[in-house]
């Protein structure tokens, strides 16, 4: 099998998905380890959803390719409606027909038919991602898992108008974009300028806003992330990078403040293959081992 030159096919957004890429993703998605963490991920959820009374309500999994945790949630909720959302139209259908044949009331509909009650309880909705397109405060419960939303020269004044260009979010990126770890070694892409830094932030905050808008307040988000290690072995300054794009930075930097959408309640880290995923896109051997983290976050 000829290697993925994913570099030039992500950065075409989510029709890279429709194609080679797609294909990909959905081999791996059906191996051993990924089966597992599946598994794991669900049940985290469900029972967080449980817990908060909410066995009723709505899910929603954003950028959920080939929907194999809303497969796992349709069994675990079998009282919930469930939302699937990704730019992939041709993994949609793919989800689609397998949550049919296996007996699920599921199917693509339009952004403007996702959170409405009745049939079908399992929506599937091909959607440009973060999109800013779906009725606000609708969901108990969203789950971002293993991300890969890219976003191309072209997308900018998208994100411009989606708060790309928030004044507090601004002030405070640019300070933590420019701020260097004490040891180097901590940079996790030490070639990066500042601009790189920046770009990624305020990319990334952009769509926690999505995900935050798509939430209740109260609500509850779970994301799941490749990791090289426990999120809590991170540096400080990683750590408030990452609370920024989550859009938790709860304290200010220099007495500037971020705009807080989520509070972070913890995560957990566990080992898996999963971690082979990035690897076969970098080709980087430090990335040949690690796993994943789940972290937990309630909508303000």
């Amino acid at each position: 099998m000829a290697r993925i030159d994913f570099d030039k096919l992500l950065a075409k957004g989510p029709k890279s998905y429709d194609k080679e890429v797609g294909d990909w993703w959905m081999r791996q998605s059906d191996d051993t380890a990924h089966k597992r963490a599946y598994d794991i991920i669900a049940r985290h959820v469900a029972d967080l959803v449980r817990k908060a009374g909410r066995s009723r309500g709505l899910v929603v999994d954003y950028a959920c390719g080939h929907g194999k945790l809303l497969e796992r949630f349709a069994k675990l909720l079998p009282e919930a409606r469930l939302v699937g959302i990704d730019g992939s139209k041709k993994l949609l259908k793919r989800t689609e027909a397998r949550l049919q044949a296996i007996g699920h009331d599921a199917q693509v509909v339009e952004a403007a038919d996702a959170f409405g009650r009745g049939a079908p309880r399992i929506r599937l909705v091909q959607a440009f991602l973060p999109g800013f397109t779906f009725p606000t405060g609708k969901a108990d419960a969203a789950v971002f898992c293993f991300p890969n939303i890219t976003a191309s020269a072209s997308d900018q004044a998208h994100y411009d108008r989606h708060g790309y260009r928030h004044r507090e979010d601004v002030k405070v990126a640019r300070m933590l974009a420019r701020f260097r770890e004490m040891d180097p070694e901590d940079e996790h892409e030490s070639d990066w300028t500042a601009d790189d830094h920046f770009d990624d932030l305020m990319t990334h905050k952009v769509i926690s806003r999505d995900l935050r808008a798509i939430l209740r307040r109260g609500g509850s988000l779970t994301r799941v992330e490749y990791s090289n290690g426990d999120r809590t072995d991170l540096s400080e300054l990683t750590q408030w990078r990452s609370l920024f794009a989550e859009g938790a930075l709860e304290i200010p930097i220099k007495d500037e403040q971020a705009e807080v959408l989520f509070h972070y309640e913890g995560s957990r880290y566990r080992r898996s293959k999963v971690i082979l995923d990035v690897y076969h896109q970098t080709r980087d051997k430090d990335d040949m081992t690690g796993g994943y983290f789940i972290a937990d976050y309630t909508a303000v």
